[in-house]
């Protein structure tokens, strides 16, 4: 009889990830819960478990001694000994865990990307990760998402307060997620995939971008997806919507309706704000199978934190 390791943590208690006595699988008829498990029904594959890789995260991360380093990776990365994360979500330019707005090109009308530079992510962000690679001694799968593009391709002018791309940057736009890839992977860090957009409907007081589902199908169609093709980066995974719930089977038909446009497209990211509607995911499912589904994101709201977390901390709305 197999014996699962069992552990908790549970609000208002002293139970902080405490190892409690092992479960035994049994029958239906033992308890009034009961989780019935057949090995023949199979669903959809799963990709991985993980967290997010953040500046702000990283710059904490290295803040502590080194004793502390070794145990929250071990915590997070080992697959022994710790929760052995194996798909983990990071920035392209900052995000609302940054300590500032930065992009990597910040030099007004540079399409050819003269001027791209990843400097600011070697200070903390890429030896976190690497040092997280190293803990997993496994590869892990790197998901890399823009909360918005440099503040000089937008029609605001701004890399935070929503704003859009401007049409005549999405050529140069499309580029840029393509040489990301090509720097990272020059720092021994392959991403694994791609999602268009952080919150495409989401005008926020942080880095945000706004795109219609029509806008997001057309920059997938006639630039990203040709442009990561003809760089011979077409195996990176490209995930759409990756915004809440509510909205995700409509903004996702939107784009794979168009045969152009889905052939570029993996999967749909969803986060899990605003409304549950676990619903719109089995229907999204349904609709179109051979899409993947991701969750992106999800930050605990309105309750406890623990104090060093690589995950992203709670939101502030």
């Amino acid at each position: 009889m197999m014996h699962l390791r069992h552990f908790c943590t549970a609000q208002n208690t002293s139970y902080r990830l405490t190892e409690l006595p092992p479960l035994t699988p049994g029958t239906a008829a033992d308890a009034l819960a009961s989780v019935l498990v057949d090995p023949d029904v199979r669903y959809q594959e799963i990709e991985g478990f993980g967290g997010a890789f953040t500046e702000a995260a990283a710059l904490t991360f290295f803040r502590l001694p080194p004793p502390r380093q070794a145990e929250i990776l071990q915590a997070y990365f080992d697959p022994v000994h710790g929760l052995g994360y194996t798909l983990c979500r990071t920035h392209i330019n900052s995000c609302d865990f940054s300590l500032g707005n930065y992009a990597y090109d910040e030099v007004d009308g540079d399409v050819e990307l003269r001027r791209f530079s990843i400097d600011r992510d070697r200070r903390a962000l890429i030896p976190l990760i690497r040092a997280a690679q190293a803990a997993a001694g496994r590869p892990i799968r790197l998901l890399a998402s823009p909360w918005s593009p440099p503040a000089w391709m937008k029609t605001n002018g701004d890399m935070c307060h929503g704003g859009k791309l401007k049409p005549e940057y999405r050529a140069a736009w499309a580029a840029y997620y393509g040489r990301y890839i090509r720097e990272y992977e020059a720092e021994g860090i392959p991403i694994w995939g791609l999602t268009v957009q952080n919150e495409p409907l989401a005008t926020q007081v942080w880095e945000s971008c706004i795109y219609t589902a029509e806008e997001e199908r057309d920059f997938v169609r006639d630039y990203l997806g040709p442009t990561l093709a003809a760089a011979g980066l077409g195996k990176v995974r490209l995930l759409i919507w990756d915004h809440n719930r509510d909205l995700m089977v409509e903004r996702a038909r939107a784009v794979l309706s168009d045969p152009a446009a889905a052939q570029y497209v993996w999967g749909v990211g969803f986060h899990w704000y605003v409304h549950d509607r676990f619903d719109n995911v089995l229907w999204m499912h349904d609709a179109f199978p051979d899409k993947k589904l991701i969750f992106t994101e999800g930050s605990q709201e309105g309750g406890p934190l623990s104090l060093i977390h690589i995950s992203e901390p709670t939101r502030p709305y």
